[in-house]
């Protein structure tokens, strides 16, 4: 199996955290989005933040487990590990690492420094800890859509601080993002466009594609060659394409 990361881009309430409804419990949940996490899945709720490296491995003394730990525990439970790791969400463990270093400004020099130092180690966890073990990686991410005199533009724009935002942020981290949109009384889902902070790989795969409205059942009406969005299934072709890239590896 080759692992995927993926970047879930959306403005607050676009409903990102719904589209987890799709995955089973082969899925692991970090929750650190301001408030309860509202899904049955394996999932551990981080209602603290210390610093990155307590939020990834714990601290003992503390009595404090981290990532690595509740992970750990999913694998005595279940007796293997996760197929998927959503980390809901990277915008606010950002938005946690400005609030610490802005509160002890003296750390280690500029506040900007600090936070590309904490998420330069959040990505080496995701990529050494979770990807090269074959875990898919979910980052759901919140942005801001662009205004312009009062008036949204419909460009998208990722937040962050330091040397991590001017290269790009989470979105410069991963190959594959998409960005849910509202767009008049549906949603839509947006795979690629730079202007929305949406990216893949994948050729077949169109600009985007819609959700289905489970809880009024008024979806969008499709046309006979489309489909509504599904992130298990959007993962799953993911993993098939990476599969046949993985074969030219020498």
């Amino acid at each position: 199996m080759s692992s995927i990361k993926i970047l879930v881009n959306g403005i607050a309430g676009a409903g990102k955290t719904s589209l987890l409804e799709t995955l089973g419990e082969e899925t692991f949940v970090v929750s650190r989005d301001g408030k309860d996490f509202g899904i049955a899945l394996p999932h551990m709720l981080v209602d603290r933040y210390v610093d990155m490296h307590t939020l990834i491995y714990g601290n003992e003394k503390e009595e404090i487990e981290g990532i690595f730990q509740k992970i750990q525990k999913y694998e005595e439970h279940y007796g293997k590990l996760p197929k998927n790791v959503v980390i809901d969400s990277v915008s606010q463990l950002t938005m946690d690492v400005i609030d610490v270093s802005s509160n002890t400004p003296d750390s280690w020099g500029s506040q900007g420094k600090e936070v590309t130092k904490e998420l330069a180690l959040l990505n080496k966890f995701i990529h050494e800890d979770l990807e090269l073990n074959d875990m898919n990686v979910i980052l759901m991410n919140h942005v801001t859509e662009e205004k312009q005199e009062g008036k949204a533009t419909g460009v998208y724009v990722p937040f962050g601080q330091g040397k991590f935002l001017a290269k790009g942020a989470f979105y410069a981290t991963s190959n594959e993002a998409i960005t849910l949109v509202k767009e008049g009384s549906y949603r839509a889902v947006y795979l690629r466009g730079t202007d929305k902070q949406a990216r893949t790989t994948c050729k077949e795969l169109p600009e985007k594609m819609w959700l289905d409205d489970t809880v009024t059942g008024k979806g969008k009406k499709l046309k006979d060659d489309e489909k509504y969005f599904n992130l298990k299934e959007h993962i799953e072709f993911l993993e098939s394409k990476q599969n046949n890239v993985k074969k030219w590896s020498l």
